[in-house]
């Protein structure tokens, strides 16, 4: 059984145009759609913020302003995005075309919807900005649902976070989970399950969540598609040059027990 996690290919990250273009090339969204192919289940962990989202450098963070829910794509220029950027954390055209006709559902951890201390937007809010309805988990589980949209906010997508001190809110689901809670439940362990991650970008949310997976699923194989994802090289966020990032995550990796492999590798062999 073969997962594939999509981590954070909205066009906002990975699109020339997007406003945090993060340097993804038309050979890595090519490899990531041929490993998508060759999987079960496809999960695409996506950021989702608002106008107030505090990582954002007009709000006083490091990040340019990026996947914005549709109901704030308006008066950019306030948020920094130069004209002609997108915000949308919608999947980029060529992963969008592997999954279309894909049974599928969206996923709202309850603590992505208060990631500025309040509630920042309903579930509505989130089917409207990807065209996805909310997820049915008894058809996940029975395996009628095989692509799902699971929005996030920290690195590691795999991550929840208690909510119970924040009491109900109207339009906000009660329950804390995500689609790895699924999984769990269905694959305990993660015997003969093969998890592989592409995306963006290395060092941040690809090795976070690939960390996140091999944790909840010790006796899968978990795996780093090395060319199917993206190094964010650039001085102010430590590394200058790809090499030295290719370093660091193979380091990394191994000691964690992933495996960061080529493509070539990967569909070569007995997958």
């Amino acid at each position: 059984m073969i997962i594939d996690v999509l981590v954070d290919w909205g066009k906002a990250f990975v699109d020339k145009n997007g406003s945090f273009y993060c340097g993804t090339t038309e050979g890595q969204k090519d490899t990531a759609a041929r490993t998508a192919r060759e999987a079960d289940t496809i999960i695409y962990l996506s950021d989702v913020h608002t106008r107030k989202t505090p990582e954002f450098v007009v709000n006083g963070s490091l990040y340019p302003a990026h996947n914005l829910v549709k109901r704030d794509w308006y008066d950019l220029g306030e948020l920094g995005v130069q004209p002609g950027q997108t915000v949308s954390p919608e999947l980029t055209d060529k992963l969008a075309a592997v999954v279309k006709g894909i049974p599928s559902g969206l996923v709202v951890p309850r603590h992505v919807y208060f990631q500025s201390g309040v509630p920042d937007f309903t579930l509505e809010d989130i089917e409207e900005t990807f065209g996805i309805s909310r997820l049915d988990e008894l058809q996940f589980l029975d395996g009628q649902v095989n692509y799902v949209i699971n929005a996030k906010h920290f690195f590691d997508g795999t991550r929840t976070r208690s909510t119970h001190r924040l009491g109900p809110h109207p339009g906000i689901p009660d329950d804390e989970y995500n689609v790895f809670d699924l999984l769990k439940e269905k694959y305990g362990p993660g015997e003969g399950l093969t998890i592989n991650h592409t995306g963006v970008v290395a060092g941040i949310c690809i090795y976070h969540t690939a960390a996140g997976t091999r944790q909840l699923f010790p006796a899968a194989e978990v795996n780093i598609i090395s060319d199917g994802i993206t190094h964010l090289l650039a001085e102010q966020f430590g590394f200058s040059e790809q090499r030295q990032s290719e370093q660091a995550m193979r380091g990394m990796c191994k000691q964690l027990g992933i495996n960061y492999i080529s493509s070539q590798e990967y569909l070569g062999g007995a997958h």
